[in-house]
Parts: structure tokens; sequence; C-alpha cells
């Protein structure tokens, strides 16, 4: 069942009351990886919060600063943030880092949030996981038709991870306030509400090195790597009838994978079909980063489906 909408106008603006220090960081062993866990202690289902390919758990703080006194888990993917980088790039091992977190930390009645790759590995923990979860709110993500991952597979075939255009990403900072000086007027991020920034840049360096810089704790390499290894992870559009429970789907407008281009959504325009319950959220005037450009929209979708 599909239902479709359009935004922004329709959704709940959700009041910002938390204080997002209020916090505990720590590392979670799920087996071959540690993964850095920020928990917001709070009542009620938990929240799970899973971050885009390149980015990190804080990039969530706007968000959860909307969503006072709830349960909220917001984990550094592998490869990023305060995470271990072990291991070859794969979307299937990422996907499955999640189900292990999910078993390790004994969610139940997950209320989750994914944007991007985050959606993508939602969708599929979900699946593998489905009588742990309420509802999933997938934020624009990769997940595409099959001929847009054929013609993704076709197009990095013989292209190495490092000739990515990604993986030329400035990675010589001063400090955080030097990036967001960088970034702020650049697009996308000139999109973005500039307190999402800020907490993507304080959040985003290793301490400085012996050269007095600091780098991206997301190395631009394995950023390049899982771009170009997208193409391969078509599998889960045979897993997405199986998603059971309510699935909450907004999209910008869809532009396919084109390699650094986010003015657009890499979202399939038919993905609603292809889930059994799912309202559809047509944002048009968005880009890929909705999360970033209207924090408050993403908590009051949450906020919903914590009350529903």
């Amino acid at each position: 069942m599909c239902r479709r909408r359009h935004g922004p106008g329709h959704h709940h603006r959700a009041n910002l009351i938390r204080t997002v220090s209020e916090t505990r960081e720590y590392h979670l062993d799920i087996g071959d990886v540690e993964l850095a866990v920020v928990e917001w202690p709070g009542e009620g289902d938990p929240v799970l919060l899973l971050h885009a390919t390149g980015f990190h758990s804080r990039c969530w703080n706007q968000v959860v600063s909307r969503l006072p006194g709830r349960q909220i888990y917001a984990v550094d993917l592998r490869y990023h943030g305060k995470s271990d980088s072990i291991g070859e790039v794969d979307w299937q091992i990422l996907s499955r880092d999640i189900c292990l977190l999910i078993d390790k930390l004994d969610l139940r009645n997950i209320v989750a949030a994914g944007h991007s790759i985050g959606g993508y590995l939602l969708a599929r923990a979900a699946v593998a996981r489905l009588d742990r979860f309420r509802h999933a709110l997938l934020i624009d993500p990769v997940i595409t038709s099959r001929e847009s991952y054929q013609l993704s597979r076709q197009a990095f075939a013989d292209i190495d991870a490092a000739d990515h255009p990604v993986a030329r990403r400035k990675n010589k900072w001063q400090d955080a306030e030097e990036m967001f000086e960088h970034f702020r007027d650049r697009s996308p991020f000139d999109s973005w509400q500039p307190e999402v920034l800020k907490d993507y840049c304080d959040y985003a360096l290793h301490p400085s090195n012996e050269e007095g810089f600091r780098q991206l704790l997301c190395d631009p390499l394995n950023e390049a790597s899982i771009y170009a290894s997208q193409g391969y992870s078509d599998d889960i559009l045979d897993e997405l009838p199986r998603l059971r429970k309510p699935v909450t789907l907004l999209r910008a407008r869809y532009s396919g994978i084109v390699p650094g281009d986010f003015t657009g959504s890499p979202t399939w325009p038919e993905l609603a079909s292809m889930l059994p319950d799912c309202t559809d959220i047509y944002l048009p005037d968005m880009n890929h980063f909705i999360p970033m450009q209207d924090p408050a929209m993403v908590a009051g979708l949450i906020q919903q489906a914590l009350d529903s």
C-alpha cells in the first residue's frame, strides 16, 4: 500500500527543547569491528539514527534536540567518525553491522531513520530484524532501479576508487572553524541550516597531527570506495517486499546516481511501490540533504511514528 504526499507543508514542527550535550559516548564491539555510538538517554521505544556516506552520528544533533525525553541512539558507520575502518568496503557488511548493533544493544520496537546510505542500511536491517522494528523512516535512501544499478556498475567497472572525485576531497584543515567557513557558501552546504553544518565540522576531524593539520575522520578514499561499490548493492530490491512494517519515504526530485551531484535525489521514484506499507513524501524543492535542510520536519515525522 503506497500513500503519496507532498511536503514540506504537511509536517508537524517539533519544538527545540533538548540539550544535545546530555549524552553517553562509547564503542560497541560487534565482532570484527567496534562501532562508535552516541546515546541520548530517555524514555519510551528507542530511536535509531543512521547517517549518510562521508558524515557521522553528530549530524543528527539538530534532529535529536527536537525530540526531548526520548531514548535515542546514533551510530558512526564503519569507516566513519570514531568507528573502526576495517576490511574492504562492502554494503552487505555495513548492513550486517547494523543488525549486530541492534542485537548487542537489544533494541526492540525501534523507530529508525536513515539518510542516504543510512536509509539503504536501515531498509536491509529492518528486513533482517523485522520483529525488532516499529517504523522505518527512509530519507532519500540510495536505493534505485535495477537499470540504474546496472549503469552504475558499468560506469565504475574499470575505475579505481582513487580516481573518484570524492577521493580528492580537501583533507588538510587547521580546525573546524576553517572547515565551516570553507563550506558555508558552497553548494550543497549553503542549503543546510548553519547549525547542522557546524555540527558536521565540529565532529568531522582527527586531532592535529605532527604537522599541525587535522584530517577527516572519514578518509576520502574510504568514502570514494563506498560510492564506487554502490552498483553492487541491487539485491536489496529482492528484499524490500518483505519489509512488512510502516515505512515513511522522503525523497527529493530524482536526478539518478551522478557522481558528486547532490542537487537531486538518487532514490528511484517508484521505490514506494516495492514496500507493502509505505507513505511516500515527495519534496521537489529540496535536495539530497533533507535532514540538514529541515531537521525540524524530520524530527516531527519521527515523533509522529513514536506517537502512532
